[in-house]
């Protein structure tokens, strides 16, 4: 059987709606540039869908395993704690959804964090300042 992998884009959300947008394109970019996955956004607070609705999303997409991946920079309760909760994530980092009455194993990324793309991303913003 071929694996059809799902993404779960894990927003912080706002009641602005600056983060939403941001995650939701982030998304979007990674469904453009990868067409065999199935890619939606969920977010943690003041923003839809919510990561229970995002997941439920995934129903009647056949997908086979999913990476749930916080769009955040760093660690913070959201991604120690909150997240790993609702997930009911094992120790380490993993468990299972149930999608149209299958349990779906899901594994958890780490946020983006400090690394060399996300430098040149910064200096690209510095040069398009000046």
């Amino acid at each position: 059987m071929t694996e059809k992998i799902g993404i779960l884009a894990i927003g912080h959300g706002s009641k602005l709606p600056f983060n939403k947008e941001v995650v939701s394109q982030i998304a979007d970019y990674i469904a453009q540039n990868h067409s065999d996955v199935v890619v939606r956004a969920g977010f943690m607070e003041n923003s839809e869908p919510t990561l229970e609705k995002a997941i439920a999303g995934f129903s009647g997409t056949g997908v086979t395993k999913i990476s749930a991946v916080p769009v955040f920079l760093a660690s913070g309760v959201h991604i120690t704690k909150d997240i790993p909760r609702i997930l009911n994530l094992d120790e380490n980092g993993c468990g299972t959804l149930e999608i149209d009455g299958k349990a779906v194993p899901l594994c958890y990324a780490k946020p983006l964090g400090a690394d060399s793309l996300v430098a040149e991303l910064v200096f690209k913003r510095v040069q398009e300042s000046l």
